[in-house]
């Protein structure tokens, strides 16, 4: 089975991008253009207050998906061997991580839970090396799709003799 969620890591990256740009081009219309006055009529908010309240929501959208670590995933246990690769949706954690495990040593895998609100979930995968069981990095699966999901764990599954 071979799969990956490139199609969810576009669409987080590209709600963010536009997200940005909305934020960004109401904040130049409100702080240039006579707009704002018919507004303050009606609300009552001032520019800075109401500048304030669209970059928080910015930042709130943002570090949701931080906590949450929405990762790119591709999974792929064809040719013998179980190759899982992997990275943060984030600015700020740009490391690449590839798994390479063959079948035979595959020892299982952990689900874990964790974070604020328990908005992330995370596999970590472990396999038998020299007599040794080995641990991998941990890898969120947090942005795939239920079936996405469904079939990862179930091929893992057969794999661990679960």
């Amino acid at each position: 089975m071979k799969f990956d969620n490139k199609h969810t890591e576009i669409k987080i990256q590209s709600q963010k991008q536009l997200f940005a740009v909305i934020v960004a081009v109401v904040v130049a219309l409100i702080f240039i253009t006579d707009f704002w006055d018919y507004v303050y009529k009606y609300t009552g908010i001032s520019r800075g207050l109401f500048t304030i309240i669209l970059c928080t929501l910015y930042l709130a959208f943002y570090l949701y998906h931080i906590f949450r670590a929405s990762s790119y995933i591709s999974f792929n246990d064809e040719e013998g061997k179980i190759v899982i690769r992997f990275y943060q949706l984030n600015f700020f954690n740009q490391a690449k991580i590839s798994c390479e495990i063959p079948r035979s040593q595959f020892a299982g895998y952990r689900i874990e839970r964790k974070s604020l609100f328990k908005l992330r979930e995370n596999v970590t995968v472990f396999r038998k090396s020299q007599g040794n069981i080995v641990r991998y990095p941990p890898f969120s699966i947090s942005a795939l799709t239920a079936d996405e999901r469904k079939k990862l764990l179930k091929t893992l599954d057969s794999y661990s003799g679960k």
